[in-house]
């Protein structure tokens, strides 16, 4: 079995979730390339938890989770008896709706949305919470302060906070040997030690050209028990637009953005025509129209073929058209397009569009400009 058709089979349980028993991906995760490209792609749990085998590693995941979950509610909670209203969106969110007590890989961070107005309120909790604008070095192996220019930065050319780190010491013996091997946040080894660096990244937006009302308009409770969530529909649109701008543009190669928006997708939840009315007032089109028919192949029959057809159309430009971006996310060399060159293509002129998007355009995830 291929990589490419390991992963895809794994995405198709996240939206069937057949029974360990009633599941075989052939003896493949046994094939140690193939179980590397599943790590590489930071869906190797969804290995695990298909067959429903124990597994040293996915034990290590699941404990470090929750410990960036009980972070992320004691953040939550104190935001809530300040009176900031915020929205956990992404990961943070489905990760615990859709694969309750369990995680996928390492988590990197979690994301909340407040509202621009409260940001000094926001700030000042999570500095209260032992939380401060820092990252791990590698090089000296330990956190460092972030200088206060970067900070600037990332709050000017952004529509976040720089990311707001604690660490938390782990002495489990399956994460103190997992922290041994690791080279990236969350799970770093310093001094014998196993640390979780736990990070919160504060949002006052989603992207440049988008209005963050509408998302509190459309908010509903969260799963989590405190604070609020992006409706069903706006977990769709926006976790699949920001994913292809990140894998086009930033070469981003994590499937896990598939993994936990797809359960959403074959919920049954999604108010459609929501996707389709963020689609024509972002001008979304290929920005989302390629990763949501993907999603359409992976659970065939939840997305209503005029609401791919809407997004679409729902822009005349192709500036942000990268083409499909699989071959990368799955380890596939794409093919030739023949059939774009027989001659009833020719039949219609083929408008490809102006350039490309400008340098300091990147930060949006539409086609307006």
């Amino acid at each position: 079995m291929s990589n490419a058709e390991a992963a895809f089979r794994l995405l198709q349980w996240c939206a069937d979730r057949a029974r360990p028993a009633d599941f075989d991906l052939a003896g493949a995760v046994a094939d140690e390339g193939v179980r590397s490209f599943l790590k590489s792609r930071n869906i190797d749990s969804l290995a695990a938890l298909a067959s429903g085998g124990a597994d040293a590693r996915q034990a290590a995941y699941d404990i470090v989770w929750q410990h960036q979950l009980a972070a992320l509610l004691q953040v939550l909670e104190a935001f809530e008896g300040a009176g900031v209203r915020t929205l956990t969106f992404k990961g943070g969110e489905l990760l615990p709706r859709h694969f309750p007590g369990r995680s996928i890989g390492l988590v990197g961070d979690a994301d909340v949305l407040v509202p621009r107005d409260e940001i000094e309120t926001a700030k000042s909790i999570l500095y209260s919470l032992g939380f401060r604008h820092s990252f791990f070095d590698a090089d000296q192996g330990a956190m460092r302060n972030r200088d206060l220019r970067n900070v600037a930065d990332i709050e000017l050319r952004h529509y976040e906070l720089a990311p707001f780190v604690k660490t938390v010491e782990v002495t489990d013996p399956v994460v103190v040997q997992v922290a041994k091997t690791s080279e990236a946040d969350p799970l770093r080894f310093v001094e014998d030690r196993a640390l979780v660096v736990i990070a919160i990244d504060v949002h006052h937006n989603v992207a440049s050209d988008a209005d963050p009302s509408m998302l509190f308009e459309r908010a509903v409770p969260s799963s989590l028990g405190v604070g609020e969530t992006l409706s069903s529909a706006d977990h769709v649109w926006l976790n699949l637009s920001r994913y292809y701008n990140e894998v086009a543009i930033h070469g981003g190669l994590s499937l896990r953005p598939f993994a936990y928006t797809i359960p959403e997708v074959a919920a049954g939840t999604v108010d459609w025509g929501v996707v389709e009315q963020a689609a024509r007032d972002l001008e979304l089109g290929p920005t989302l129209s390629y990763f949501l028919r993907f999603c359409d192949r992976v659970a065939p029959g939840r997305i209503p073929a005029s609401t791919l057809r809407a997004v679409e159309a729902s822009t005349s430009t192709r500036i942000r058209d990268w083409g499909w971006q699989l071959g990368k996310l799955f380890d596939f060399h794409e093919r030739f397009p023949d059939y774009a060159f027989e001659p009833s293509a020719f039949e219609s002129a083929v408008d490809i569009g102006p350039p490309g998007p400008k340098r300091g355009d990147r930060e949006s995830i539409g086609n307006r400009r």
